[in-house]
């Protein structure tokens, strides 16, 4: 490996490393000053050296966004080290939003109770819920920045709903 082609992946890994979110390959050109072609090298040798480390940190592409983020075999055990950006009852209605989306505000509501209105005016003003009037009520649908925020594979809102049944099916019961 050269030593420019080097600089150019710890550039790159350096980008991800920061940005604490997924990020596009014009992201990383913009603030890195390197040319697509070579991100994207970039980006392909750092997903395989930290696929093939004894790692607890992968690179995933995430649709068009790359992110480095903690392996999920890890994640359980350090997840209560993580400072919550959006309070725990929030991500609960967030939850539920991806779950049964397309979904009126007012059965959620009925499903969780009356703080929904709150939680999800912190998610529509985050970007990650589109509310649009419906009847009475607002229809409630994730957002592609929903997918984004809490790395989900995932490039349609069925998918989103998809992703949340795996979940939900993996969790043991309580039995």
């Amino acid at each position: 490996m050269s030593k420019a082609s080097n600089e150019s992946e710890r550039q790159v890994e350096a980008a991800l490393f920061i940005a604490g979110r997924p990020i596009t390959v014009k992201d990383i050109q913009d603030t890195q000053d390197i040319d697509p072609r070579t991100i994207r090298s970039a980006l392909n040798k750092l997903e395989e050296k930290y696929s093939s480390e004894d790692s607890s940190i992968e690179i995933v592409k995430l649709g068009a966004k790359y992110a480095m983020q903690v392996k999920g075999k890890y994640h359980p055990k350090t997840v209560k080290l993580e400072t919550p950006e959006i309070p725990k009852e929030v991500l609960k209605i967030a939850s539920l939003i991806g779950f049964y989306q397309p979904i009126l505000q007012s059965k959620l509501s009925a499903l969780a109770g009356p703080s929904v209105y709150e939680g999800v005016k912190v998610l529509a003003d985050r970007g990650l819920v589109k509310a649009k009037p419906k009847g009475r009520s607002v229809e409630l649908t994730t957002t592609t920045k929903f997918i984004e925020y809490f790395g989900i594979d995932a490039r349609s809102r069925a998918e989103v709903k998809h992703w949340f049944e795996k979940k939900l099916h993996s969790v043991p019961s309580k039995d």
